[in-house]
């Protein structure tokens, strides 16, 4: 799948944070925030637009992380696909942005602020 974060700042933001903590790649760190636990948070919570959008406000004035290169590709298996699509198609959103509510309930879990 390709995908371009170059206009979801903070995706980037996110998966830098992902790939520092956890010591991956960028790929790797999308493929990390991708399983059923956190899709299930997503779907249970109903917010994931709203905190999405509200990303950062805790520390305004924090730089977010930005990625050298912001389109990737990635060839994520059939379970990963199917949870990104059903976002997709729950939430009616495109895959970036179905992957960052992963992203950023994967963030959550690691202690940082919504």
């Amino acid at each position: 799948m390709r995908l371009d974060f170059s206009e979801h700042f903070e995706a980037q933001d996110m998966i830098s944070i992902i790939e520092r903590d956890k010591n991956l790649s960028a790929e790797d760190a999308i493929c990390f925030s991708i399983n059923e636990k956190t899709y299930r948070s997503i779907v249970e919570a109903g917010w994931a637009s709203i905190a999405l959008s509200m990303w950062g406000h805790d520390e305004p004035e924090r730089e977010w992380e930005t990625m050298e290169t912001p389109c990737l590709e990635i060839a994520f298996d059939e379970p990963k696909l199917d949870l990104i699509s059903k976002i997709m198609k729950k939430e009616r959103i495109d895959a970036e942005t179905a992957i960052s509510y992963f992203l950023l309930f994967t963030v959550n879990s690691m202690g940082y602020h919504i």
